[in-house]
């Protein structure tokens, strides 16, 4: 990535062992890796100003500000249920006062052999449906199996693919809160038929390859960048700290050769951006390994291990009554009586017996880490607590939790609000140049092809003389 030695130095010094040990891993590494850190960095450098993008064009995310009440999710879920037509409405989400609220919907995608219907696996899922549709009573007052990932909104039991991924296609709609007037429909799918920051998204963790083979491959890659970070610190660090060194190792010499421009470019871009790569990369890690998570979380904790608790909060069961939207409307007004200055508060609806009413309470925009988050019984309203990192209020989790639900707002530099956005932009830009530049020093360095030149003879004897011409003046008087 970036070392301290002079291209094109005719008279090398000697290094250590560890250095030339460093030097050998920097550059192999480098090039093995390089094409997956370009496009890593350069989806990551689109993807981080995706809501301020988004903000931008989609004019049918705001709405004029008006001095009545937003209407109630109830009131919302109603309309937009008539739109959507057979589709159950998933989550309702609330914004600032010139926001459009939006109801969502998620379309779960049907195995092959659902769609016709006839097929011998199609008749079997049927089956398999109403078995499961007759002991559904008896299925929540007894054993209830995990539902979804703590944190993850409203998942419950659909489909997933390989790797454990959500099937299917998810639809916002936009409305206007206060009138309840529908301004935009939008679907998205992870696979099918991905928008573009999906598809730059899709890219970011696994190269649009099918995501149980592109995302181990980018994780790979990414932990190779992190030993790439640590190596090019090494070969740049200084011989010695006086000024003409110190001058090259923090300067560009911008009127210079193209050689030591790119040079330069490596080592001195690579060095103001290192730290904040570095936090990138190790952020960025915590989604490609189970075993770097806890690890992390291991020595953020001081030596506590991670409670990865995938049981999601269950509602009471023992007295099974339908879902009543209207429980929502209750749960949205007690939260906003205790955060009236939020910036935004979605409510997740219940698609089980089992499940819980969720609720997500944003303390800033686009910002997530200090978001608070519930879970109610869907009859009652009795708040239930589950013991993980994400869980809860911020305000009370321990520090180790605090950095664990910053990891996302660290990765994509949210947590510092839009100047950690651009330096994070910067750094990424940074990081997607300096594969290329270091392999144009490498290729400089490379004689593909260049013939030596030919060895000039060598004279065997001393050369004669010429003798010494007499002036005209001496050749006259002696003729």
């Amino acid at each position: 990535m970036f070392s301290s030695s002079k291209p094109n130095n005719k008279k090398k010094s000697k290094k250590s062992l560890f250095k030339r040990i460093m030097a050998w891993l920097h550059l192999w590494l480098g090039l093995a890796s390089g094409i997956i850190v370009v496009i890593v960095s350069l989806t990551g450098c689109i993807y981080v100003f995706e809501n301020e993008i988004k903000d931008f064009i989609e004019d049918w995310r705001f709405v004029k500000p008006q001095k009545e009440a937003f209407l109630l999710p109830s009131q919302l879920v109603s309309i937009a249920d008539k739109k959507m037509k057979d589709k159950k409405a998933t989550s309702v989400t609330f914004g600032a006062k010139d926001e459009a609220a939006i109801v969502g919907y998620f379309v779960e995608k049907k195995e092959e052999g659902e769609r016709g219907g006839r097929g011998e696996k199609g008749e079997q899922k049927r089956g398999e449906r109403k078995k499961e549709l007759a002991q559904n009573n008896e299925k929540a007052k007894s054993e209830l199996k995990p539902q979804g990932k703590p944190g993850e909104k409203g998942k419950g039991k659909e489909k997933k693919g390989k790797g454990g991924r959500r099937q299917g296609t998810f639809i916002s709609v936009y409305m206007n809160p206060y009138t309840g007037e529908v301004l935009n429909v939008k679907s998205v799918s992870r696979s099918d038929s991905p928008d573009f920051f999906r598809w730059i998204l899709n890219g970011h963790r696994a190269l649009w390859l099918p995501y149980d083979i592109g995302r181990p491959i980018v994780g790979v890659a990414v932990l190779i960048f992190v030993v790439l970070l640590i190596s090019g610190i090494v070969l740049w660090w200084p011989t010695k700290w006086i000024k003409s060194i110190i001058d090259k190792s923090f300067k560009i010499k911008w009127d210079a050769s193209f050689k030591r421009v790119n040079y330069d470019m490596h080592n001195v871009f690579g060095f103001y951006s290192c730290i904040f790569l570095f936090f990138i990369a190790v952020t960025g890690l915590v989604w490609s390994f189970g075993w770097w998570s806890k690890s992390l979380y291991w020595v953020t904790s001081g030596g506590k291990p991670l409670v990865e608790n995938r049981e999601s909060p269950k509602s009471d069961t023992t007295n099974v009554k339908e879902f009543n939207i209207t429980t929502a409307d209750k749960v949205l007004l007690n939260l906003r009586k205790e955060n009236p200055q939020a910036a935004g508060i979605l409510i997740s609806i219940p698609g089980k017996p089992a499940d819980p009413i969720g609720a997500f309470v944003y303390k800033q925009k686009h910002t997530f880490y200090n978001m608070d988050r519930y879970s109610f019984d869907q009859q009652s309203l009795k708040e239930i607590s589950i013991k993980t990192p994400f869980s809860g209020k911020y305000i009370e989790a321990n520090i180790p939790d605090k950095i664990r639900r910053m990891n996302y707002d660290i990765h994509v530099g949210s947590v510092l609000g839009l100047t950690g956005k651009i330096i994070a932009f910067l750094a990424s830009l940074i990081s997607a140049s300096l594969p290329i530049t270091g392999f144009i020093i490498w290729w400089g360095k490379q004689k593909f092809g260049k013939k030596k030149p030919a060895a000039k003879p060598k004279v065997a004897s001393k050369a004669i003389p010429a003798p010494k011409l007499k002036n005209t003046a001496e050749q006259e008087i002696t003729a």
